[in-house]
């Protein structure tokens, strides 16, 4: 019941969203094509009685009778099977479509997707989650509900003729005979009951190994990609060696996990298999003494037959899919962590944001790590437009940390913040340039200015990047494709475009020489001469750039001096 509950805790917003209607009556037509098979099947075994009594009787005419029916009921077949296909299609794709959005939007809200990193336990492999998991639920949920829908409505449906087959066996005792009703449907159930029972013991395992491999696939992805994205690094290292050790560790890790599940699988599906098939002579054993006997001909033991075995199959479904269900389980248990997750991550920082169309000013501000230890307390701070400021501090002190935590995005805060938000940009030591043309990455997070081409080249030459105007178009990783040192100067290049009211700077010319650092800031300087600039750094050199330089002692102790920056 919890995992049920779960499934709905998922699947209850896509069906209570304004997607609702069309779904459910894709949902409807692809009931109506699932029972119009239980239909066909019906018929089917009523075929069955009527066809072999043909045959028994030596009957030509009924023969091509029944040949004729056969091929009416196999269109029947194909075509309710095609049709079923269709609707349950469009309805895996509206809802993974609509399910796969809605997550995003949760995980890109109120910036969650870099909170959740800050957090103690943080989510392994929230990509796989997206992409990978809501897939496997929509799916693997869909193909066992309709499995149960169809088993659920076999059942009642060969039960009248199971239960009428029933008063055929006469069952032999103190030398009379007596008829017991439903013999038949008591023997299928009371079978599929044990093997299922059995079955469940056999696979518990079987959900913890599904979500253990799961996780041990994506960490092992996760580690090439890593690779990938850091190629250069590694080269420079040359740490191959290492690189391959740990994707070895991973890998064996995954393959050990996936051999545990191996034999948990063959064991289920070795019992299963025999389990299954034995069910289809247990009726011809019961009911042989009276066939033999003449009590009724082979049309009628062929039906009987085939309608314990429909009985038999209804109630033991859960035999058959029982490692897709615990695949399942795995799957509604990685989608509902991930889930909570989301719900309870601490989006909201404790700096008061307020909106401020001139200057900045920062008001009791105090900063913790999320063990507790204080890196700032009681700070405060005031800039008018086109004043700079240099933060300075050792490594460790939490210079990075402020700039965090007045931009909202470092939850273990308090204080208050205020300058204008809607016109702040921060660079960060790392630019982020997102897979598209250059000059997509360089206007980003704006949609680039179809009328500004002459100022982007412009801004690209003036950084030292002119050998990159002629690609302004071309699509590339550009990550992977240019130099830290170049994607530095890109940052820069989005700040002279985008203009922004309040300038941060986190390490951002860390790559760059003195010659190119030095350009950078003076362009800054003269074409953004009413932005606020807040630069974090450990070069002496940049104090010339700035108005005013704060130096971080100890958490209740700091200080600002003026310094007389190049014009």
């Amino acid at each position: 019941m919890h995992t049920l509950r779960n499934f709905w805790r998922i699947a209850k917003p896509f069906w209570t969203s304004e997607e609702k209607y069309p779904a459910l009556l894709l949902l409807v037509a692809t009931v109506a094509m699932t029972l119009g098979l239980v239909g066909v099947n019906i018929l089917n075994n009523f075929w069955n009685l009527h066809f072999y009594n043909a045959l028994q009787e030596k009957d030509y005419h009924g023969f091509l009778i029944g040949g004729l029916q056969f091929i009416l009921l196999q269109i029947g077949t194909a075509t309710f099977t095609v049709a079923a296909f269709h609707f349950q299609q469009k309805l895996t794709l509206r809802w993974r479509r609509w399910a796969t959005h809605n997550m995003l939007e949760q995980w890109l809200g109120q910036q969650r997707y870099q909170k959740l990193k800050l957090t103690e336990n943080e989510v392994d492999n929230p990509d796989q989650r997206i992409a990978e998991d809501i897939d496997l639920f929509i799916v693997k949920s869909l193909k066992l509900s309709l499995g149960v829908l169809t088993s659920v409505v076999s059942l009642f449906s060969f039960l009248h003729i199971l239960w009428q087959a029933s008063s055929l066996v006469s069952v032999p005792f103190a030398g009379d005979s007596f008829v017991i009703p439903g013999l038949l449907v008591w023997i299928a159930l009371l079978y599929a009951l044990a093997g299922t029972g059995l079955a469940f013991w056999l696979g518990r395992a079987l959900p913890r190994l599904n979500f253990v491999q799961q996780r041990r696939e994506a960490d092992f992805r996760f580690a090439l990609m890593r690779l990938r994205e850091n190629a250069d690094s590694v080269a420079l290292y040359q740490g191959e060696a290492v690189e391959n050790q740990r994707f070895h560790q991973r890998l064996e890790a995954a393959l050990e996990n996936f051999w545990a599940l191996v034999k948990k699988q063959k064991l289920i599906m070795g019992y299963s298999t025999f389990y299954l098939r034995s069910a289809t002579v247990i009726p011809m054993f019961i009911m042989a003494p009276q066939f033999f006997a003449g009590a009724f001909p082979l049309g009628r033991l062929t039906q009987i037959s085939a309608a314990f075995g429909e009985v038999h199959a209804a109630i033991a479904y859960l035999v058959e899919v029982f490692p897709e269900l615990a695949a399942w389980k795995s799957v509604v248990d990685r989608l509902i962590g991930f889930q909570e997750r989301l719900d309870n991550v601490e989006v909201k920082s404790g700096v008061e944001a307020r909106q401020q169309r001139d200057g900045l000013a920062i008001h009791d501000l105090d900063i913790w790590l999320p063990g507790g230890r204080r890196l700032l307390e009681g700070f405060n701070l005031s800039l008018a437009p086109g004043d700079s400021l240099l933060i300075s501090a050792p490594s460790g002190s939490g210079k990075s940390t402020l700039i965090r935590a007045i931009t909202g995005l470092w939850p273990h805060a308090q204080g208050t913040a205020s300058y204008d938000r809607e016109q702040a940009l921060t660079l960060s030591q790392k630019p982020y340039l997102p897979l598209g043309s250059l000059r997509e990455a360089l206007w980003y997070p704006k949609p680039p200015q179809a009328d500004a081409d002459g100022a982007v080249r412009q801004a690209m030459q003036q950084v030292g990047l002119q050998h990159l105007t002629e690609q302004l178009d071309q699509q590339h990783d550009w990550a992977q494709t240019l130099s830290v040192g170049e994607q530095q100067r890109c940052a820069f290049v989005r700040a002279l475009l985008t203009r922004p009211a309040v300038l941060f700077l986190d390490e951002s010319s860390s790559a760059l020489d003195a010659a190119n650092e030095a350009r950078c800031y003076q362009l800054l300087k003269q074409h953004l001469p009413d932005s606020i600039l807040i630069s974090v750094g450990h070069n002496a050199s940049l104090e010339r750039f700035h108005w005013q330089v704060l130096e971080l002692h100890d958490p209740a102790n700091w200080s600002q001096r003026q310094v007389a920056p190049v014009v």
